[in-house]
């Protein structure tokens, strides 16, 4: 009888001593998760440890604590204990009260991502995935990546990428979520699991969408999570669009162009399409929209359109306006196109006349990029691939908006937007990363056919020929000659006396 109860006490300690080792265990994980998640450049973080600091400096430096807790546990702190304790260093004090407010905050950072550290390692355990030798996969972090989106690496020794790709549907069922996408982490030894709770759809058309209607030069980014997403070029003022080939960077060019079209009704296009305008063919019937299919041209028309940058300039002065929307004489907003922007600015070594053009275009393209805004004038590049030898670093500072699709590499994600978002986007045409400011959005961009496009310009030139739609004008006229290729301007009555 002595001998069992002596067991059942001896078990009783087992218990009380493994508790504790479970939960110093947890803590210390909780802590380390914390350490993780502090940020030292966020000036929340810093603000926090002042003021706490400063609260621990202000209670101890006179012994004001010792005061409170004599106050509130008279029967503890005698005068023989308070003398005592007043007759230690405050700064004893300080800094015990320092280290334990670490101690106690730090972990307050981890406790977040340890619950759903928790939470996903039983969803992973439901599925019983094991490896050869019993081992299961082991969920590593967690990252909320917004209100919708969640990323969770796991480590997974000797199960493979294939294995947890077979299981999607069951992976979609014991997480909760819908599996975006699955990829190995640089360490083969990590797998990296995108989930979402609420799935984009693969495909949206340009009239699923509502009009944009709410302020000229407004088009369709697409659909996001958070529902249907617009933007205006006003407000940018220029846009670049990247992505590699098949993404639905063209598409998107295109719907743009005409969403700028239907939404603006006094706006001019110039188009660069050095590809002999095979992309921009369709915009040729407008008469406010010129096409410019050489380099030659290119450049006239980026000299003549700075020319008209500082005849607007010279407007505003006279006026004393901030810029030429609040202008008394009305002029037309300008779009700059230039599809394929890396053929109009990548550098050439053996042709010197084509080395001069492109160092002109680019020279062209970062005075209208630093200065057009308070004139109207807007530039939207689209390009392949974004780096300094087809974008001067110059013209992307001045970029307030960037709409990039799948990208191959995480460097070609990077350089775009800073990030891998585009690197990391699933392989469905027209999904691309909207990025303003610090605010990244996924959207579905709309899909709009060729012959839709078509059957839309058809509309507005036959808006235009009624006089239905307007637009103030002159354009750029683009004389042709066998031997080079002139820009003439005319203006009023001197067209007419032309």
């Amino acid at each position: 009888m002595i001998k069992s109860q002596s067991n059942k006490e001896h078990v009783a300690v087992e218990r009380v001593f493994d508790g504790i080792g479970i939960l110093i265990t947890r803590y210390f994980r909780i802590f380390t998760l914390g350490i993780k998640n502090v940020k030292i450049k966020n000036p929340y973080f810093w603000g926090c440890s002042i003021l706490t600091t400063l609260f621990i400096f202000c209670i101890t430096y006179e012994y004001d604590f010792i005061v409170i807790l004599k106050l509130i546990f008279p029967q503890f702190f005698g005068e023989f204990l308070t003398v005592k304790l007043v007759s230690m260093s405050w700064i004893i004090y300080f800094l015990t009260f320092l280290v334990f407010s670490f101690f106690l905050f730090i972990p307050l950072l981890g406790i977040k991502e340890f619950k759903n550290i928790k939470k996903y390692q039983n969803d992973f355990d439901f599925l019983s995935l094991r490896a050869g030798n019993g081992s299961t996969p082991k969920v590593i972090k967690v990252i909320e990546l917004d209100e919708n989106k969640t990323r969770v690496i796991i480590k997974s020794e000797g199960i493979g990428l294939d294995k947890y790709q077979s299981k999607e549907s069951d992976l979609t069922c014991a997480l909760g979520q819908i599996v975006e996408n699955i990829s190995l982490c640089k360490n083969p030894r990590y797998i990296s699991f995108n989930l979402t709770r609420k799935r984009l759809p693969e495909k949206i058309s340009f009239y699923e969408l509502p009009e944009v209607k709410e302020s000229p030069l407004s088009f369709k980014l697409g659909e996001s999570l958070g529902g249907f997403e617009q933007q205006t070029l006003a407000t940018l003022p220029h846009m670049l669009i990247a992505g590699t080939t098949g993404g639905g960077k063209s598409v998107f060019f295109k719907q743009t162009l005409l969403s700028i079209l239907k939404s603006t009704e006094n706006v001019q296009m110039y188009l660069l399409d050095l590809k002999k305008g095979v992309e921009m063919r369709p915009f040729e019937e407008l008469p406010n929209v010129k096409v410019i299919k050489t380099e030659q041209d290119a450049v006239a028309v980026l000299e003549k359109l700075k020319d008209e940058m500082e005849r607007r300039f010279e407007i505003i002065e006279a006026e004393k306006v901030k810029d030429i929307g609040s202008a008394r004489k009305k002029l037309d907003r300008i779009i700059i196109g230039i599809d394929e922007a890396s053929v109009l600015y990548t550098k050439v070594r053996s042709d010197s006349t084509k080395k001069d053009l492109i160092n002109k275009a680019r020279e062209l393209t970062d005075e209208l990029s630093k200065l057009s805004r308070a004139a109207g004038i807007h530039l939207i590049l689209a390009t392949q691939k974004v780096t300094k030898e087809t974008i001067d670093t110059k013209v992307q500072e001045n970029i307030g908006g960037r709409m990039c699709f799948r990208m191959n590499t995480f460097q070609g994600s990077n350089t775009v937007l800073g990030n891998k978002m585009a690197h990391e986007l699933p392989d469905v045409k027209g999904r691309g990363i909207w990025a303003s400011g610090n605010k990244f959005i996924e959207v579905q961009t709309p899909f709009l056919s060729e012959e839709e496009l078509e059957g839309e310009l058809a509309v507005l030139s036959k808006e235009y020929k009624d006089k239905t739609r307007k637009f103030i004008g002159p354009v750029i006229e683009i004389i042709n000659s066998n031997t080079s290729q002139e820009l003439d301007v005319f203006e009023g009555e001197d067209k007419k006396d032309a």
